[in-house]
């Protein structure tokens, strides 16, 4: 067993890094929602009327009401999970608009969705609220599945009217690795200000080196990543900051 001591010296050196990372990032940068459901931006860069893109929601939907509390514009939340979405349209704040839809590469297609097994079956510590498209998740293993239709960058930011989005944040179990590779691969990711990022490596087949591979791709791609909060990371475009 460890220590009482060591335990709480090791608690210490992470809030000490944590506020370190914090203390560094250009004056602009503020955190919107929970401490478990918020994250970094800059708000230099969202714009008057902005759009706000959040795929994967679950059940804290924190940092799109402190969004557009704070911004106005518009938020569209995109989840295949039902019971996340019946749980945020039940507070669901004025200006976001909700999709039963699975974000990725392509819109249009049918894709297995895996629902997260009984809480009393998952991992110790977590939530219970997140499915995925990958079956390796291990929230997953062994549940049920419904079959999703697929919504990609393209169909969500026409059906909005717009040329792009101020925010696209992504946490969608582990379909960002597909994800990101094919908006970098066409181009697309310019159409996106920022871009928040929570990794799934470990809970799923993909590693620490595929998120690395990743990251370096999203910097080629014209962004610059300005932080990182335990797995998640805010990148913002170069030609912007």
């Amino acid at each position: 067993m460890i220590p009482a001591r060591s335990r709480h010296w090791e608690r210490l050196k992470r809030s000490l890094g944590r506020r370190w990372r914090e203390w560094r990032l250009p004056a602009g940068y503020v955190r919107l929602g929970t401490r478990y459901g918020g994250w970094w931006l800059d708000r230099n860069l969202v714009r008057a009327d902005p759009l706000l893109v959040d795929c994967g929601l679950g059940q804290d939907i924190s940092f799109d009401a402190s969004f557009v509390s704070r911004f106005g514009g518009t938020v569209i939340g995109i989840d295949p999970n039902p019971a996340s979405l019946a749980w945020c349209r039940q507070h669901c704040p004025p200006g976001m608009q909700l999709r039963d839809r699975a974000f990725w590469t392509r819109a249009g297609a049918t894709l297995e969705f895996h629902l997260p097994r009984p809480k009393e079956a998952l991992p110790k510590g977590a939530d219970g609220v997140s499915g995925s498209l990958l079956a390796s998740h291990e929230y997953v293993a062994g549940g049920r599945s419904r079959q999703v239709t697929s919504t990609d960058l393209e169909e969500v930011l026409a059906g909005a009217g717009r040329e792009d989005c101020d925010v696209l944040k992504l946490d969608i179990e582990g379909a960002e690795y597909a994800v990101l590779a094919d908006l970098a691969e066409r181009g697309l990711l310019g159409r996106c200000r920022q871009l928040l990022v929570e990794f799934h490596h470990g809970v799923t087949a993909h590693d620490l080196a595929q998120t690395e591979r990743l990251v370096e791709a999203v910097r080629a791609a014209g962004f610059r990543l300005a932080h990182v909060e335990g797995r998640n990371y805010t990148f913002c475009r170069s030609d912007l900051a």
